[in-house]
């Protein structure tokens, strides 16, 4: 009696246990737009790097801006996939050029379905205050420099109805 009740209890319960757990998400349907950063990685110090930096960034801006796109940061690789979609940063150390300015620089490519379109070198400078603390310095070169970047981006990703993309 005891080994057909054990079996059959066990069956119940898992029976149970997968009809009642809870339905996979469902995929988001907005595009998704690669940002794709090829950094020089002998540099790099501390747990929190300029990829990880940019990948923050570019999220608030998409954020920001309201882009109906999903943003999905990668390090470049060697056998790396093209995607349809795709913003290419080929990314410097940041530099103090002057006496307590920091530069981000980084040039960039983006390619919308299939068509490349060369951004040139994105620029940004910052200044930041005496007694800011470091991360917070950062976090603003960073974030200017995806501004930056997004001012080029738009009108290539999001042309407006009737407007002919400037070359």
């Amino acid at each position: 009696m005891k080994t057909t009740l054990l079996p059959s209890l066990l069956a119940s319960a898992l029976f149970l246990t997968t009809a009642s757990a809870p339905a996979a998400p469902p995929a988001d349907p907005r595009p998704k737009l690669a940002i794709v950063v090829v950094e020089i990685l002998q540099q790099q110090h501390g747990a929190f790097t300029d990829f990880d930096r940019l990948d923050l960034a570019f999220q608030q801006v998409a954020r920001e801006r309201h882009w109906p796109v999903v943003i999905a940061a990668e390090r470049f690789a060697a056998n790396t996939a093209e995607h349809e979609t795709e913003l290419r940063i080929f990314n410097r150390p940041l530099r103090e050029e002057a006496r307590n300015d920091l530069t981000f620089r980084g040039w960039m490519t983006l390619t919308v379905q299939g068509v490349k379109h060369d951004l040139g070198i994105v620029t940004y400078v910052s200044y930041p205050r005496p007694g800011q603390s470091t991360d917070e310095v950062l976090e603003r070169v960073f974030l200017g420099a995806a501004n930056a970047a997004a001012d080029r981006i738009e009108p290539l990703l999001f042309p407006k109805a009737g407007a002919a993309p400037k070359p």
